[in-house]
């Protein structure tokens, strides 16, 4: 079973756009017809941010999603879902802010299995 993200607290809301997966076949003068790939062709992409991280927050989510970036799911419940859903790391990327703090960002795509 997957495990969870770390309960860190995000300092704003992450951007989430729904993405379709759909079959294309186009035909002569212009015209297409167009199916969905799939029963879960609509899936979702979120765009997530961190960027007031204690060392210890920071040690506790970056290792998290480093050992799993782009191939091992894990749960995440998005702000104002009822449920806890699969995603994949897609991107990943860090910066110290300065002394204390440190910053990331990353990129989590839902996945199905």
């Amino acid at each position: 079973m997957a495990e969870t993200l770390p309960d860190v607290p995000m300092d704003r809301e992450p951007q989430i756009t729904p993405q379709a997966s759909v079959d294309t076949v186009k035909f002569g003068d212009g015209y297409e017809q167009r199916r969905p790939s799939g029963i879960n062709h609509i899936k979702d992409q979120a765009s997530v941010s961190w960027s007031r991280l204690r060392r210890h927050e920071f040690d506790s989510l970056f290792p998290f999603l480093k050992n799993r970036l782009g191939v091992t799911p894990f749960l995440w419940t998005p702000p104002g879902g009822s449920a806890p859903r699969k995603w994949v790391c897609e991107t990943l990327s860090h910066a110290q802010a300065n002394a204390v703090l440190w910053r990331v960002s990353a990129t989590f795509r839902e996945v199905v299995a």
